[in-house]
């Protein structure tokens, strides 16, 4: 198999098809940030409840989960290309019927969350078919620069989605969804001129059967069962991302419930945006000297820190502050953990192991919406910051305690490791 990042140097917008990959990849991440804040405000809206605006958060993480578990092996086992337009043409006809919907007044909560549901499915199913071809596009040895320019590309997009997907909700309801299925379509469109290089499929992909299908799912686990490493990460950073995903729930809970003004709302995921992306030009500089082992620890442990804040107040400003504190280590974060286990893993189990570890990580989060939602009115949001704040410094000392983690050497070593 050819991969064509192979050779070091020059931009990456140099190499082939990167130009197609990264533009098919940016639109779809635009037209989920279009509408992200939107759906917090529509569920709550739809429903007029806290609880049942966290449950929908919830229903809609076990759906992507559920995909998820078959989707890394269905990513394996097809071509790249037709699965990213396959994607980009299914979500947005889900968000152009939405938008009609609404535009007609049809649009019931019930059939809100089914349509949602639809969508986090194939978000499951599909999504990481992008971050599969990735490594093909750029090749191992320049992958982690790759994750850190990704990590900046993602918090400018959903730094400029959030405001205007605010302001359109502004204008109209049905607006961000139109949005959204422009952003889809435009994807479609430029997946059109990728074109991959030849890659060896998963032995028996070309049989056709539940039983084939089965068989590579079941290698596909046990390979990333068979580490010891992975394992032992998956569940430390499940925990630590369960708490994190439940504090931002909570969070955007808090204020929707206060009657924050939307743009308020937004502003806030802008400033977590903007830290984001200061946090990735350091990370590009830096994650290549950073040990995996110690820089996973130390970023949890700011992280804690970062939530200090809200145990003395859950205003405005605290809240701005806190988003902004614990979004600035997440490229750095995401760089190391994705950069050494991606890189390592073999290109025809890239879609496999990474829907193991998301599926995995996932349902760690997936319940943090309902656990927001449930209590939050029972214990409060001081009390509830107090459980979370636990989890997140656990999930630290686990790390610590971890000696396969704190081992992990800089990216210059990786190759010295086992997964």
């Amino acid at each position: 198999m050819a991969v064509q990042g192979e050779k070091k140097g020059g931009p990456l917008f140099r190499l082939p098809n990167y130009p197609a990959w990264f533009a098919a990849d940016t639109l779809l991440l635009s037209g989920s940030a279009v509408h992200w804040i939107v759906i917090s405000l529509m569920a709550y809206e739809l429903s007029g409840s806290v609880t049942m605006a966290g449950w929908f958060f919830t229903l809609r993480g076990i759906a992507s989960v559920v995909t998820q578990v078959v989707g890394g092996t269905f990513i394996d086992r097809h071509d790249h290309r037709r699965l990213i337009l396959a994607q980009a043409g299914i979500c947005g006809l889900l968000w152009l019927t939405m938008g009609v919907l609404f535009a007609c007044g049809l649009l019931t909560f019930e059939l809100f969350l089914l349509l949602c549901l639809g969508s986090s499915a194939v978000f499951g199913l599909l999504d990481g078919t992008t971050n599969a071809a990735l490594i093909t596009v750029v090749g191992p040895e320049r992958y982690a620069e790759a994750e850190s320019l990704n990590q900046g590309r993602d918090a400018a997009v959903r730094t400029a989605g959030s405001p205007f997907g605010a302001f359109l909700y502004g204008l109209s309801h049905a607006a961000p969804f139109f949005a959204s299925a422009l952003c889809d379509g435009l994807a479609f469109v430029s997946a059109l001129f990728l074109r991959l290089p030849e890659r060896e499929l998963p032995a028996g992909a070309e049989q056709r059967g539940i039983a084939s299908f089965l068989r590579d799912l079941l290698d596909g686990w046990k390979w990333v069962l068979s580490s010891r490493t992975i394992v032992s990460a998956v569940i430390i950073i499940g925990l630590s991302e369960f708490g994190a995903f439940a504090m931002r729930q909570a969070i955007n809970l808090q204020m929707v419930s206060n009657g924050t003004d939307a743009l308020l709302i937004s502003v806030v995921n802008v400033v977590s945006g903007v830290a984001t992306m200061l946090g990735s030009l350091v990370s590009a500089r830096i994650c290549e000297r950073v040990p995996v082992g110690w820089g996973v620890i130390s970023i949890m442990g700011f992280t804690a820190l970062g939530y200090l804040p809200l145990l003395f107040s859950s205003a405005y400003p605290s809240i701005v502050l806190v988003s902004v504190l614990t979004s600035l280590p997440l490229p750095l974060f995401g760089a190391l953990v994705n950069g050494f286990v991606f890189s390592k893993t073999p290109v025809d189990k890239q879609g496999r192991t990474r829907a193991a570890v998301m599926t995995t990580v996932m349902l760690f989060g997936s319940g943090s919406g309902a656990v927001a939602g449930e209590l939050l009115p029972a214990i409060g949001f001081t009390g509830f910051v107090i459980v979370m704040l636990a989890l997140v410094v656990l999930s630290a000392a686990l790390a610590a305690f971890n000696p396969l983690i704190r081992a992990l050497p800089a990216s210059p070593h990786w190759a010295e490791v086992e997964l």
